[in-house]
């Protein structure tokens, strides 16, 4: 494991950590359970009357900073292969593009008023708003912000497939191999 991987590790696995430990919560009105208004942030261990602790939210923080480990740790495994090469290409564009916009993503979560909550599927929305600095009565709709980390993830993919390279030379042999077969070629033509 090389030194970038050790701290892309100890980097996801605080991150991990700090969500664990500060999870989102809802906060239910005394008049009415049924409705759920996003509370904020709260160490996990406090007891807050009329709270609950929002686990759909906490899923998706999870898998959007693993999904951002898993793409910081394709780009250390290629910076790992092409040593002495070129230090940027497509690809790298592509997996700290998709980083970016994970995050984006999170820190303006598509809210809606809550007096327009619906059981629908895919329930309607006011607006993007910061995280931290929403206005009042208004509630995330995470299945849209599901639907648009679904939306980055398989684009990022699809560009990923697009800007593929050919084949990377793992060690001297297949150095070896690549030099022999380009001579042969060369002598057929």
């Amino acid at each position: 494991m090389s030194r970038a991987q050790k701290i892309l590790l100890a980097i996801t696995v605080f991150n991990l950590a700090l969500i664990l430990l500060f999870p989102p919560f809802d906060d239910y009105s005394v008049t009415s359970n049924d409705v759920a208004i996003f509370g904020g942030f709260r160490f996990v261990f406090s007891s807050a009357p009329n709270a609950a602790l929002n686990r759909s939210f906490l899923f998706l923080e999870i898998a959007v900073v693993l999904a951002n480990a898993a793409i910081f740790w394709l780009i250390t495994l290629e910076n790992a292969v092409k040593a002495g090469k070129q230090k940027f290409s497509y690809r790298k564009a592509t997996l700290l593009l998709v980083a970016a916009n994970l995050a984006a993503i999170l820190l303006f979560p598509p809210f809606e008023y809550i007096s327009n909550m619906t059981r629908a599927v895919i329930p309607s929305f006011e607006g993007f708003y910061f995280l931290f600095a929403r206005p009042p009565y208004r509630v995330i709709v995470t299945p849209i912000l599901w639907l648009e980390v679904i939306f980055v993830l398989i684009n990022g993919g699809l560009l990923l497939l697009a800007f593929k390279e050919k084949q990377v030379l793992r060690d001297d042999r297949d150095a070896k191999a690549a030099e022999l077969m380009a001579k042969l070629q060369h002598r057929k033509i």
